[in-house]
């Protein structure tokens, strides 16, 4: 049963409190790790960069995308990562270094990629006569296993669909492709639409990108493809698919 109380018996309470935000703070370093072929360890460094002392827990997702969508699910049996420390704790400015690697892990001929979230765990609550709202931190950052035979190659194509004009990207590559930023102009050089990330594209990866059209379709059959990220890309001609 919903019970409605009335305002001003709600603001008469609230009167009596004070609230607080409890806000943590930290940095990892680097934001993306990597593993090189045949490599079986990484590292990155965990620093406490508030002022009171947390608690921080390591875990890795296999990270796999289902109908456009990221999924996260834990790694189990012999695939999964080892995390050094899985959990610590950090006073201020304290630094931790934690290392994840794969145990007997051989030469991959295919690419692994990982989600590591770094996060910081509720902290025991001390009696205040505050009423204390706690903020958490929490960090997802990607991790890549390189496979044996490094590749990049990423193909480019517009298509028409009944939602408008969008954007597509074959990843025909052995590696992971992280896009920045994309911008499609006109013949003219004014922007028609533009992309922003960061947004990955899986080896074999088909993904495709709904164009907000900032200005009209040029006349012209053609448009300047511009691509910032781990394949740059600089005024590439691309045929604009019409209806």
């Amino acid at each position: 049963m919903r019970i409605r109380l009335p305002s001003s018996l709600v603001a008469a309470a609230l009167s009596l409190l004070a609230t607080q935000a409890a806000a943590g703070s930290f940095t990892v370093n680097p934001v993306r790790l990597e593993l090189a072929a045949g490599q079986h360890a990484t590292s990155m460094l965990v620093s406490n960069a508030g002022n009171a002392a947390t608690t921080v827990q390591v875990s890795v997702h296999r990270w796999t995308r289902v109908d456009g969508v990221d999924v996260l699910e834990p790694v189990t049996g012999d695939d999964a990562p080892i995390v050094t420390p899985p959990m610590f704790r950090l006073d201020v400015a304290d630094q931790q270094i934690v290392r994840i690697g794969f145990a007997g892990r051989q030469l991959d001929s295919a690419e692994g990629h990982w989600r590591v979230i770094v996060e910081e765990l509720p902290q025991p609550q001390v009696a205040t006569p505050l009423v204390q709202i706690a903020m958490r931190l929490r960090m997802n950052l990607p991790l890549f296993r390189q496979p044996a035979e490094r590749r990049s190659a990423l193909a480019w194509s517009t298509e028409q669909g009944s939602d408008g004009l969008a954007l597509d990207v074959d990843n025909r590559g052995t590696i992971t492709e992280r896009i920045d930023a994309a911008t499609l102009a006109g013949s003219d050089g004014k922007a028609l639409s533009t992309l922003t990330g960061p947004l990955y594209v899986f080896p074999g990866e088909h993904r495709t990108f709904p164009l907000k059209l900032a200005a009209a379709l040029p006349a012209t059959a053609t448009a300047v493809l511009s691509v910032q990220g781990s394949v740059p890309l600089h005024d590439h001609e691309l045929a604009l698919q019409r209806q």
